[in-house]
Protein backbone atom coordinates (compact mmCIF):
# COMPACT_ATOMS: atom_id res chain seq x y z
CA UNK A 1 0.00 0.00 0.00
CA UNK A 2 1.43 3.70 -0.72
CA UNK A 3 2.15 5.72 2.17
CA UNK A 4 0.79 9.13 2.14
CA UNK A 5 2.76 11.60 3.51
CA UNK A 6 1.41 13.53 6.37
CA UNK A 7 1.19 16.61 7.19
CA UNK A 8 4.39 17.98 9.99
CA UNK A 9 2.54 19.49 12.84
CA UNK A 10 4.43 22.49 13.93
CA UNK A 11 4.66 24.78 16.96
CA UNK A 12 2.65 28.59 16.44
CA UNK A 13 1.31 27.27 13.63
CA UNK A 14 -3.02 27.24 12.61
CA UNK A 15 -4.13 23.66 10.98
CA UNK A 16 -7.68 23.05 9.95
CA UNK A 17 -8.94 19.32 11.14
CA UNK A 18 -11.56 18.16 8.19
CA UNK A 19 -13.72 15.02 7.54
CA UNK A 20 -13.44 13.17 4.20
CA UNK A 21 -16.42 15.63 3.30
CA UNK A 22 -14.19 18.57 3.46
CA UNK A 23 -16.14 20.04 6.14
CA UNK A 24 -13.85 21.00 9.25
CA UNK A 25 -13.89 20.66 12.79
CA UNK A 26 -15.12 24.57 14.24
CA UNK A 27 -16.00 25.72 17.71
CA UNK A 28 -19.86 26.59 17.85
CA UNK A 29 -19.51 28.06 21.34
CA UNK A 30 -22.96 30.30 22.52
CA UNK A 31 -24.94 27.44 21.37
CA UNK A 32 -28.26 27.28 23.83
CA UNK A 33 -28.07 23.03 22.90
CA UNK A 34 -25.00 20.43 24.36
CA UNK A 35 -21.89 19.77 22.22
CA UNK A 36 -20.00 23.36 21.02
CA UNK A 37 -17.50 21.13 18.47
CA UNK A 38 -19.52 20.28 15.55
CA UNK A 39 -18.45 20.58 11.72
CA UNK A 40 -18.85 23.50 9.34
CA UNK A 41 -17.89 24.75 5.91
CA UNK A 42 -14.50 25.91 6.24
CA UNK A 43 -14.53 29.91 5.82
CA UNK A 44 -11.42 31.11 6.71
CA UNK A 45 -12.87 31.55 10.31
CA UNK A 46 -10.51 31.53 13.70
CA UNK A 47 -13.40 29.40 15.27
CA UNK A 48 -12.64 26.89 12.23
CA UNK A 49 -8.26 26.50 13.16
CA UNK A 50 -6.65 25.10 15.65
CA UNK A 51 -3.08 24.84 16.94
CA UNK A 52 -1.55 22.09 18.53
CA UNK A 53 0.69 21.88 21.33
CA UNK A 54 2.58 19.24 21.77
CA UNK A 55 2.82 17.57 25.69
CA UNK A 56 5.03 13.90 24.44
CA UNK A 57 5.58 11.88 21.52
CA UNK A 58 2.97 12.18 19.09
CA UNK A 59 0.55 13.62 22.09
CA UNK A 60 -0.88 16.94 21.75
CA UNK A 61 -3.08 19.66 23.37
CA UNK A 62 -5.22 21.17 20.06
CA UNK A 63 -6.46 24.59 21.12
CA UNK A 64 -8.81 26.89 19.30
CA UNK A 65 -7.67 29.86 17.60
CA UNK A 66 -10.76 31.92 18.04
CA UNK A 67 -11.14 31.44 21.88
CA UNK A 68 -7.93 29.90 22.96
CA UNK A 69 -9.86 26.93 24.78
CA UNK A 70 -9.38 23.48 24.47
CA UNK A 71 -10.78 20.32 22.44
CA UNK A 72 -11.95 18.09 25.98
CA UNK A 73 -14.66 15.76 26.75
CA UNK A 74 -17.96 16.66 28.29
CA UNK A 75 -17.84 15.73 31.81
CA UNK A 76 -14.40 14.03 31.61
CA UNK A 77 -16.56 11.45 29.99
CA UNK A 78 -14.96 7.93 28.68
CA UNK A 79 -17.81 6.05 27.17
CA UNK A 80 -18.66 6.00 23.51
CA UNK A 81 -20.90 9.20 22.09
CA UNK A 82 -19.28 11.32 24.75
CA UNK A 83 -19.37 14.57 23.06
CA UNK A 84 -16.58 16.94 22.35
CA UNK A 85 -16.74 20.32 24.33
CA UNK A 86 -14.10 23.36 24.28
CA UNK A 87 -13.03 23.86 27.73
CA UNK A 88 -10.15 26.15 29.69
CA UNK A 89 -6.49 24.86 29.99
CA UNK A 90 -6.87 22.45 33.05
CA UNK A 91 -3.80 20.48 32.60
CA UNK A 92 -5.92 17.27 32.98
CA UNK A 93 -5.32 14.43 30.37
CA UNK A 94 -8.99 14.51 29.05
CA UNK A 95 -7.61 17.75 26.98
CA UNK A 96 -4.64 15.13 25.16
CA UNK A 97 -5.04 13.91 21.55
CA UNK A 98 -2.94 11.70 20.17
CA UNK A 99 -2.29 12.39 16.55
CA UNK A 100 -1.90 8.17 14.44
CA UNK A 101 -1.15 9.06 11.16
CA UNK A 102 -2.88 6.26 8.59
CA UNK A 103 -1.34 5.36 5.30
CA UNK A 104 -3.96 7.11 3.67
CA UNK A 105 -2.44 10.70 4.65
CA UNK A 106 -5.14 11.08 7.17
CA UNK A 107 -5.17 10.52 11.06
CA UNK A 108 -6.67 9.10 13.76
CA UNK A 109 -7.67 11.59 16.90
CA UNK A 110 -7.33 9.64 20.08
CA UNK A 111 -8.24 9.94 23.58
CA UNK A 112 -5.25 9.75 26.11
CA UNK A 113 -8.16 9.97 28.76
CA UNK A 114 -10.55 7.75 27.08
CA UNK A 115 -8.52 5.01 26.42
CA UNK A 116 -7.73 5.60 23.03
CA UNK A 117 -11.02 6.09 21.71
CA UNK A 118 -11.37 8.09 18.42
CA UNK A 119 -13.02 11.12 17.74
CA UNK A 120 -15.97 10.24 16.04
CA UNK A 121 -19.41 12.22 14.37
CA UNK A 122 -22.78 11.30 16.03
CA UNK A 123 -24.71 9.14 13.42
CA UNK A 124 -21.22 8.88 11.31
CA UNK A 125 -22.70 11.89 9.62
CA UNK A 126 -20.19 14.60 7.71
CA UNK A 127 -22.75 17.47 7.03
CA UNK A 128 -22.54 20.58 7.96
CA UNK A 129 -23.92 21.20 12.17
CA UNK A 130 -23.31 17.18 12.65
CA UNK A 131 -21.77 17.03 16.10
CA UNK A 132 -18.66 15.12 17.22
CA UNK A 133 -18.30 12.49 20.06
CA UNK A 134 -15.36 9.82 20.93
CA UNK A 135 -16.40 6.28 20.06
CA UNK A 136 -13.97 2.98 19.99
CA UNK A 137 -12.17 2.79 16.67
CA UNK A 138 -14.39 0.74 13.75
CA UNK A 139 -12.12 -0.70 11.08
CA UNK A 140 -13.06 1.15 7.90
CA UNK A 141 -15.11 3.77 9.19
CA UNK A 142 -14.39 6.97 7.35
CA UNK A 143 -15.99 9.11 10.05
CA UNK A 144 -13.12 8.70 12.46
CA UNK A 145 -10.83 9.83 9.91
CA UNK A 146 -8.89 13.46 9.96
CA UNK A 147 -7.17 15.06 7.38
CA UNK A 148 -4.45 17.44 9.25
CA UNK A 149 -3.66 20.92 6.74
CA UNK A 150 -1.81 23.89 7.61
CA UNK A 151 -3.31 26.93 7.06
CA UNK A 152 -1.38 28.81 4.53
CA UNK A 153 -3.36 31.26 2.82
CA UNK A 154 -4.55 33.46 5.69
CA UNK A 155 -0.94 35.57 5.65
CA UNK A 156 -1.48 36.09 1.58
CA UNK A 157 -4.90 36.83 2.05
CA UNK A 158 -4.31 39.28 4.33
CA UNK A 159 -1.40 40.82 2.28
CA UNK A 160 -3.93 41.23 -0.56
CA UNK A 161 -6.27 42.94 1.81
CA UNK A 162 -4.04 45.86 2.77
CA UNK A 163 -2.73 46.06 -0.34
CA UNK A 164 -6.08 46.08 -2.13
CA UNK A 165 -7.08 49.83 0.11
CA UNK A 166 -3.23 51.36 -1.19
CA UNK A 167 -4.13 50.27 -4.22
CA UNK A 168 -7.97 52.07 -4.71
CA UNK A 169 -6.55 55.22 -2.66
CA UNK A 170 -3.87 55.67 -5.19
CA UNK A 171 -6.36 55.23 -8.31
CA UNK A 172 -8.58 57.72 -6.56
CA UNK A 173 -5.86 59.84 -5.90
CA UNK A 174 -5.11 59.78 -9.28
CA UNK A 175 -8.25 61.50 -11.35
CA UNK A 176 -7.67 63.79 -8.49
CA UNK A 177 -4.60 65.09 -9.02
CA UNK A 178 -5.27 65.47 -13.39
CA UNK A 179 -8.64 67.32 -12.33
CA UNK A 180 -7.08 69.24 -9.65
CA UNK A 181 -6.43 73.00 -11.50
CA UNK A 182 -2.94 74.26 -11.83
CA UNK A 183 -3.34 77.72 -10.50
CA UNK A 184 -6.72 79.21 -9.22
CA UNK A 185 -7.94 82.41 -11.46
CA UNK A 186 -9.51 85.16 -9.48
CA UNK A 187 -13.47 85.21 -10.01
CA UNK A 188 -14.98 87.84 -12.45
CA UNK A 189 -17.26 90.58 -11.18
CA UNK A 190 -20.70 89.64 -12.85
CA UNK A 191 -21.45 92.07 -15.92
CA UNK A 192 -24.76 92.92 -13.80
CA UNK A 193 -22.57 94.75 -11.54
CA UNK A 194 -20.93 96.49 -13.51
CA UNK A 195 -23.72 97.94 -15.40
CA UNK A 196 -25.69 98.82 -12.61
CA UNK A 197 -22.58 100.47 -10.87
CA UNK A 198 -22.45 102.39 -14.63
CA UNK A 199 -26.39 103.20 -14.27
CA UNK A 200 -25.60 105.04 -10.66
CA UNK A 201 -22.53 106.52 -11.93
CA UNK A 202 -24.97 108.40 -14.66
CA UNK A 203 -27.87 109.55 -12.40
CA UNK A 204 -25.39 110.97 -9.91
CA UNK A 205 -24.12 112.97 -12.89
CA UNK A 206 -27.83 114.16 -13.85
CA UNK A 207 -28.44 114.45 -10.11
CA UNK A 208 -25.72 117.14 -10.28
CA UNK A 209 -26.51 118.95 -13.71
CA UNK A 210 -30.67 119.22 -12.39
CA UNK A 211 -29.43 120.77 -9.11
CA UNK A 212 -26.89 123.57 -10.56
CA UNK A 213 -29.19 124.18 -13.61
CA UNK A 214 -31.60 126.62 -12.05
CA UNK A 215 -35.73 126.30 -12.20
CA UNK A 216 -37.06 128.23 -15.28
CA UNK A 217 -40.37 129.70 -14.21
CA UNK A 218 -43.48 129.52 -16.08
CA UNK A 219 -44.31 132.44 -18.35
CA UNK A 220 -47.32 132.31 -17.30
CA UNK A 221 -46.77 133.37 -13.87
CA UNK A 222 -44.15 136.47 -15.12
CA UNK A 223 -47.93 137.94 -16.78
CA UNK A 224 -49.53 137.58 -13.81
CA UNK A 225 -47.37 139.30 -11.83
CA UNK A 226 -47.21 142.24 -13.90
CA UNK A 227 -51.33 142.21 -13.67
CA UNK A 228 -50.89 142.11 -9.92
CA UNK A 229 -48.30 144.60 -9.65
CA UNK A 230 -50.53 146.96 -12.18
CA UNK A 231 -53.71 146.32 -10.02
CA UNK A 232 -51.66 147.28 -6.46
CA UNK A 233 -50.62 150.64 -8.68
CA UNK A 234 -54.09 151.38 -9.33
CA UNK A 235 -55.76 150.60 -5.86
CA UNK A 236 -52.53 152.89 -4.12
CA UNK A 237 -53.76 155.65 -7.03
CA UNK A 238 -57.38 155.51 -6.31
CA UNK A 239 -56.06 155.71 -2.63
CA UNK A 240 -54.60 158.88 -2.94
CA UNK A 241 -57.00 160.32 -4.89
CA UNK A 242 -59.14 159.44 -2.89
CA UNK A 243 -57.63 161.37 0.18
CA UNK A 244 -57.02 164.26 -2.04
CA UNK A 245 -60.74 164.44 -2.88
CA UNK A 246 -61.59 164.50 0.68
CA UNK A 247 -59.74 168.48 1.35
CA UNK A 248 -61.57 171.22 0.60
CA UNK A 249 -61.85 172.41 -2.77
CA UNK A 250 -61.69 176.50 -3.45
CA UNK A 251 -63.62 176.67 -6.87
CA UNK A 252 -63.04 179.17 -9.08
CA UNK A 253 -64.78 182.84 -8.33
CA UNK A 254 -66.81 182.49 -11.82
CA UNK A 255 -68.07 179.04 -10.84
CA UNK A 256 -71.37 177.76 -10.36
CA UNK A 257 -71.90 176.94 -7.16
CA UNK A 258 -74.54 174.01 -7.32
CA UNK A 259 -71.52 172.00 -9.65
CA UNK A 260 -68.61 169.89 -8.92
CA UNK A 261 -67.47 169.08 -12.03
CA UNK A 262 -63.71 169.77 -11.20
CA UNK A 263 -63.24 167.08 -9.04
CA UNK A 264 -65.80 164.72 -10.02
CA UNK A 265 -64.14 165.34 -13.98
CA UNK A 266 -61.12 164.85 -12.28
CA UNK A 267 -61.62 161.70 -10.84
CA UNK A 268 -63.73 160.35 -13.73
CA UNK A 269 -60.36 160.93 -15.79
CA UNK A 270 -58.05 158.98 -13.16
CA UNK A 271 -60.41 156.06 -13.40
CA UNK A 272 -60.83 156.44 -16.94
CA UNK A 273 -57.35 156.19 -17.97
CA UNK A 274 -56.46 153.88 -14.85
CA UNK A 275 -59.55 151.23 -16.49
CA UNK A 276 -57.69 151.67 -20.32
CA UNK A 277 -54.06 150.65 -18.69
CA UNK A 278 -55.77 147.79 -17.19
CA UNK A 279 -57.08 146.73 -20.45
CA UNK A 280 -54.03 146.58 -22.42
CA UNK A 281 -52.55 144.59 -19.74
CA UNK A 282 -55.23 142.65 -20.03
CA UNK A 283 -55.03 142.45 -23.97
CA UNK A 284 -51.00 141.83 -23.49
CA UNK A 285 -51.29 139.28 -21.26
CA UNK A 286 -54.22 137.73 -23.19
CA UNK A 287 -56.43 137.36 -20.45
CA UNK A 288 -60.12 138.08 -20.79
CA UNK A 289 -60.92 138.98 -17.15
CA UNK A 290 -60.88 142.68 -18.57
CA UNK A 291 -64.49 143.20 -16.92
CA UNK A 292 -63.07 141.89 -13.54
CA UNK A 293 -60.39 144.16 -13.43
CA UNK A 294 -62.45 147.43 -14.36
CA UNK A 295 -65.29 146.20 -11.84
CA UNK A 296 -62.37 146.35 -9.32
CA UNK A 297 -61.03 149.84 -10.07
CA UNK A 298 -65.06 151.18 -9.99
CA UNK A 299 -65.24 149.09 -6.74
CA UNK A 300 -61.95 151.04 -5.67
CA UNK A 301 -63.31 154.22 -6.76
CA UNK A 302 -66.36 154.07 -5.03
CA UNK A 303 -65.15 153.30 -1.92
CA UNK A 304 -63.15 156.61 -1.39
CA UNK A 305 -65.39 158.38 -3.02
CA UNK A 306 -67.26 161.28 -0.85
CA UNK A 307 -69.76 162.12 -3.08
CA UNK A 308 -70.36 158.68 -3.40
CA UNK A 309 -70.80 158.36 -0.19
CA UNK A 310 -73.42 161.42 -0.26
CA UNK A 311 -75.77 160.09 -2.61
CA UNK A 312 -75.83 157.07 -0.24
Amino acid sequence: MKTVAQTVIEADHFYTIAAHTGNVIQAVEGTKEAGTVRLGKYEHKPEQEWSFIRVGDGVYRIRNRASGKLLDLTMTGTANGTWLHLWEDVGGTSQMWTVQPTPEGTVRLRSSWAGGKCVDTVGMGAAVGTVLQIWQEVSGADDQLWTIAEVKERAKRAAKKAEAPAVEAAAEAAPAAEKAPAKKTAARKPRTTQKAAAAKAEAAEEGKAETAAPAEKPAGNSIDAKLDAILNAVTTLVKALSQKAQEPVQPPADADPGKDDGVDGLLAGITKAAQDSAAQAAHRSGRTSYEAVCEESQAAYDAFNPHKHKEA
